[in-house]
């Protein structure tokens, strides 16, 4: 985990600050509470930076005083600036509000009276919202935020790159497929190259071009096999997540062994070891953390600045951004969960996708926004 300095957090935390909090309570992942720094210090235990906070919207028990807390300076972030925006698209990534803070979701439906319908994968719940109820998605990173606000909003200095910090490798990235161009409401077919689902076709409709090489991106994918979506056959190849802390945002490839019950998988980690080293892990694992491998979408040849991604790192896929590009196809990545910067080679990245409601749909990438 990256440290934040002294001089960071005395020039975005001072006392008085208006700041959001994020929690690391199971449940409140995804979730920010606006709050005031009252003081800060460093911990004696490491050295992270511990700041003493009061909450805007949070009482104590009995209802009459807000809620102070210290939390580490990593779950801060500035209060971002007002936007006037009245309306949003399908896909979009933003933030709702609801019980009394803002949650990190992804709009699956645009609905009629200017609601939206918003989906949340930390509860895999869906919810409906008003206009006034949602703000555009935001990153803090590295002192900045991603996407940019409007001009005259945004004053952060620029984006820096921790130093003797690269995981690029010399793989060859994956084979351009530029030729392929498809007009917007084209309706087109993914296939996976994952054992398992080497029979499934994937249906998907694309509706804008994307970047330099003018490539068609989809917005929804789905299977004609409904099978591979809702159930997790023995053997089939899936995807984890985990809710323990330093590995949000993660994706575990797995093997499914067998269900257990209602909603319940036993699965064995492809790169995780038990204690003894003697074999792969075996857990018992929600459907809710739980995917099938995502479609290998070969449309993109490169990816551009703002742009979610997942990286594989340590054998493990990890939801992030890209925040620079740089030469010989070579990314830097931005992960929010760890305040860190990584460099990759394209050949270890892919687009991020999202697994809403049996289907795989693409977030609006932040620079369109």
């Amino acid at each position: 985990m990256a440290d934040i300095d002294e001089d960071t957090v005395a020039h975005y935390f001072y006392k008085g600050a208006e700041v959001e909090i994020s929690s690391k309570e199971e449940g409140f992942q995804g979730s920010w509470y606006a709050g005031t720094v009252l003081s800060h210090r460093k911990s004696k235990r490491n050295s992270c930076m511990k700041v003493l906070v009061k909450y805007k919207t949070l009482f104590k028990d009995d209802g009459t005083r807000r809620l102070r807390e210290e939390v580490d300076v990593l779950q801060l972030r500035p209060a971002p600036p007002p936007e006037n925006r009245c309306s949003f698209e399908s896909s979009e990534n933003v933030d709702a509000y609801y019980h009394d803070g803002w949650w990190e979701g992804v709009i699956t439906e645009v609905l009629r009276e200017d609601k939206y319908k918003v989906f949340f994968r930390g509860s895999r719940e869906q919810k409906n919202f008003k206009a006034s109820q949602l703000r555009r998605h935001h990153e803090w990173a590295v002192g900045k935020w991603l996407p940019p606000f409007e001009p005259g909003f945004d004053k952060s200095p620029p984006l820096k790159r921790p130093k003797g910090v690269s995981m690029s490798t010399k793989v060859k990235p994956k084979k351009k497929t530029a030729d392929n161009n498809f007009s917007p409401g084209t309706t087109i077919k993914i296939r996976s190259d994952e054992d398992r689902c080497q029979d499934a076709s994937f249906a998907a409709t694309s509706v804008k071009k994307s970047g330099p090489s003018e490539v068609s991106v989809a917005t929804e994918v789905k299977s004609n096999k409904e099978r591979i979506l809702n159930n997790f056959c023995p053997g089939a190849p899936v995807e984890v997540s985990s809710d323990e802390d330093g590995f949000e945002g993660a994706w575990f490839p797995a093997t499914i062994v067998k269900k257990l019950r209602k909603n319940k998988y036993l699965i064995e980690y492809q790169t995780l070891r038990n204690d003894n080293d003697t074999e792969f892990l075996r857990e018992e694992v929600d459907t809710s953390h739980i995917r099938p491998c995502p479609p290998d979408i070969e449309l993109l040849d490169r990816f551009e600045v703002l742009e979610k991604v997942e990286a594989l790192y340590n054998d493990i896929w990890w939801v992030g951004v890209i925040s620079k590009v740089r030469k010989n196809d070579k990314y830097n990545v931005y992960f929010r969960s760890s305040d860190e910067e990584l460099g990759f080679n394209h050949s270890r990245l892919r687009a991020h996708q999202e697994w809403i409601n049996g289907k795989w749909v693409f977030p609006s990438q932040a620079r369109d926004l």
